[in-house]
């Protein structure tokens, strides 16, 4: 009996830098990018930075950042969505634009791009599917022309028709949970060259490891955010309860109210009402 292959999900970290950093699929992830943003990548650079040290382990998760004479191009994927994600890829964005101002040197006609592919739908825009997004100072309404961000949201790419759009079916790969699945959505070969690629990939025990682990990694910090949070919730909601009473409690003071009643309504000890009402005084 033939042992059915494990999946390798496009939307993986691992299995997207992999692919980028494969002269052989890169024309793939650069196509979609082309034709969806008018991007060509073509004459950029794949830069080597301090993710990328030349050791196996830390080279499957190297930043996917591209240069060329006048502007620097990040691509990210972000398979899950949590609170304060935009702000942690903006944060990447703008401290890489910033360091391209070194003094002496004439930055003025250069630019940095981020490229997003998320696997989840805008926030406020559920239908979006993709977005190029240009930056502007909120207090005098100036365009800030260095900084662009393009995002494509994988989900919305899901259902396609087959007269839709060659890079749309391209797209609807990544919500692919199979790879017979895969292979249903697609005729172009490019498509089914991707599909044989990570097929082989399946077959990579030293690949495997990187991308479980992966796997194993992600859902650890999705356990450790969802706890922070929820830790974060319960003490914003008792500072507001606590607050709730001090204001009750000031209320009743003025009003004549004995320490001692206030503190059995309340939950305040006499001591903290003491210091409230010399407070008041």
């Amino acid at each position: 009996m033939i042992k059915e292959l494990e999946f390798i999900s496009l939307v993986s970290d691992t299995t997207f830098k992999y692919l980028y950093k494969n002269i052989k699929t890169r024309e793939w992830i650069d196509n979609i990018i082309r034709k969806k943003f008018n991007l060509d990548l073509s004459n950029y650079e794949l830069m080597d930075n301090e993710s990328n040290t030349g050791n196996n382990v830390k080279d499957y998760r190297m930043d996917l950042k591209l240069k060329n004479a006048k502007e620097t191009v990040i691509i990210e994927i972000n398979n899950d969505y949590y609170e304060f994600l935009q702000s942690k890829n903006y944060q990447y964005l703008f401290r890489e634009a910033g360091s391209m101002y070194d003094v002496g040197e004439d930055y003025s006609d250069k630019k940095t791009k981020l490229i997003l592919f998320n696997n989840f739908k805008n926030k406020k825009s559920p239908e979006m599917k993709i977005g190029d997004f240009i930056f502007e100072d909120p207090i005098n309404h100036i365009t800030i022309d260095d900084i662009e961000s393009y995002e494509i949201y994988l989900p919305n790419f899901k259902k396609v028709c087959y007269d839709s759009d060659e890079v749309d079916v391209s797209l609807s790969l990544f919500s692919a949970t199979s790879f017979d699945e895969m292979r249903k959505l697609t005729k172009n070969p490019k498509d089914i060259e991707i599909i044989e690629e990570l097929e082989r990939l399946a077959m990579d025990e030293e690949f495997k490891i990187h991308y479980d682990q992966e796997a194993v990694r992600r859902k650890t910090e999705n356990s450790i955010r969802k706890e922070s949070y929820e830790k974060g919730l319960e003490c914003g909601l008792e500072r507001g309860k606590e607050k709730k009473q001090i204001e009750i409690a000031q209320s009743m003071l003025k009003d004549g109210v004995s320490i001692e009643n206030i503190s059995k309504y309340t939950g305040l000890s006499i001591e903290e009402l003491n210091k409230l009402n010399k407070e008041n005084e």
